[in-house]
């Protein structure tokens, strides 16, 4: 894992926050709440980032694992089968942000925080 995971992650799925909060997905509509909780990931220290449909009826919950300090994506089919699973650091994305928030690295709300900010500064 590393660099190249987060690179699937971005060119497989698209930038962080670019899917949707609902998919439809083997005739169903399924809302990131509802995906959420299928796959029991209700702890505080998991956050919801976006959903994304994939080929073959498939989808894609992006979530960031806070106990992990990882972004996770599970593709998952109608049935909720994870067929695939990619994890990469999110210092992956943060660099030296992420070495210099110190104990805030352990509080995933504020982790999250940190990461929209910068990759809207970047979108700029």
């Amino acid at each position: 894992m590393g660099i190249r995971d987060k690179e699937i992650i971005e060119e497989r799925f698209g930038p962080l926050w670019s899917g949707r909060q609902e998919v439809s997905i083997g005739g169903l509509i399924r809302t990131i709440s509802e995906v959420k909780r299928a796959f029991d990931l209700v702890a505080d220290d998991v956050v919801a980032i976006d959903l994304v449909e994939v080929p073959e009826g498939k989808g894609a919950f992006r979530f960031y694992d806070g106990e992990d300090r990882r972004i996770v994506v599970f593709v998952f089919d109608g049935e909720g089968e994870i067929h695939e699973e990619f994890r990469a650091h999110i210092g992956d994305w943060l660099g030296d942000l992420y070495h210099d928030s110190g104990a805030l690295a352990y509080d995933a709300e504020a982790m999250i925080h940190i990461l929209r900010k910068k990759l809207a500064s970047e979108a700029t």
